[in-house]
C-alpha cells in the first residue's frame, strides 16, 4: 500500500541577518569597543577632577571655619552674638567652648557648599558674611563670598514690611584658585571693621568701606520679621 505523503509543512530554514555593505561583526566590536574606552576615559578625568577639586574645597572650608569661629569667640567678648552656619559642634570637638577645640577629623569638609557667619545682636539682624560654591556658565567650580547688610526697611501695602538687602563681593574666583592668605587678609579687614562697627554702635563706616573698596553684590528685598 502506497505511503502517504505528509502534509506537514517542512520549516523554513533560518537565515542570518546580512552585516552592513563594508561592516562586519568583529568591525562592529572594535568601533564599541573604541567608543566605550572613550566613554570610560572621559569619566575617569572628570572624576579625578572632581576627586582634585573637592579636595581644594576641603581645604578652603577647614579654613573658613577655623577663621570665621575666632571672629565669632572675638566678637563674643564684647557681648555681640554671631551664629555660624553650620553649627560649630559638627565640625570641631571642644575640651572647653568656646576657646579649645579641635577640628573632627571624620567631618567632610569637602561636601560643604555654603558657609555662613551672621550677626544676631539687637539692630544688626541681616547683617554678615556668607560663602558658598557654584558653577558658571562653562560648568567650571567658582567660589564666592559676600558681606550682607540691611540698607533700611520699609512698609509694603501687599507685603508689609520689607527689609532692602545689600552686599558687597569679598570673594569670587576659579575654585581651585582660591588663595586662602589672601582670602584672610580680607577676612580680617572686615572683621576689624566690623567689630569697630559695633564698639561705635555706628555701621556706616562700615558700609562705606564695604562699598568702597569691594565690587558690589546683589540688591534684593526680603520680609522684615518685625
Amino acid at each position: 500500500m502506497p505511503r502517504r505523503r505528509s502534509t506537514r509543512a517542512k520549516p523554513r530554514s533560518r537565515t542570518t541577518p546580512a552585516a552592513a555593505p563594508g561592516t562586519s561583526a568583529d568591525e562592529f566590536a572594535a568601533s564599541l569597543g573604541r567608543e566605550l574606552a572613550k566613554v570610560q576615559a572621559t569619566v575617569a578625568k572628570e572624576e579625578r577632577t572632581e576627586q582634585k577639586d573637592l579636595g581644594h574645597r576641603a581645604e578652603i572650608n577647614r579654613r573658613l571655619l577655623q577663621d570665621l569661629w575666632e571672629i565669632h569667640n572675638q566678637f563674643e567678648q564684647i557681648s555681640v552674638h554671631l551664629t555660624l552656619d553650620p553649627a560649630a559642634t559638627l565640625f570641631a570637638t571642644f575640651a572647653e567652648y568656646p576657646s579649645q577645640w579641635t577640628l573632627r577629623e571624620n567631618f567632610d569638609f569637602g561636601a560643604l557648599t555654603t558657609i555662613e557667619l551672621a550677626d544676631r545682636a539687637a539692630g544688626w539682624v541681616g547683617y554678615g558674611l556668607r560663602f558658598w560654591y557654584y558653577r558658571d556658565a562653562e560648568g567650571r567650580p567658582r567660589a564666592r563670598g559676600i558681606f550682607e547688610w540691611t540698607e533700611g526697611e520699609s512698609y509694603h501695602r501687599y507685603t508689609g514690611w520689607m527689609r532692602t538687602m545689600n552686599q558687597a563681593v569679598v570673594l569670587d574666583a576659579p575654585e581651585h584658585e582660591v588663595d586662602i592668605p589672601a582670602l584672610q587678609r580680607t577676612l580680617k579687614d572686615v572683621a576689624v571693621r566690623w567689630y569697630t562697627a559695633h564698639l561705635n554702635q555706628d555701621p556706616a563706616p562700615l558700609v562705606e568701606h564695604l562699598k568702597e573698596h569691594f565690587p558690589p553684590g546683589t540688591s534684593y528685598t526680603k520680609e522684615s520679621y518685625r
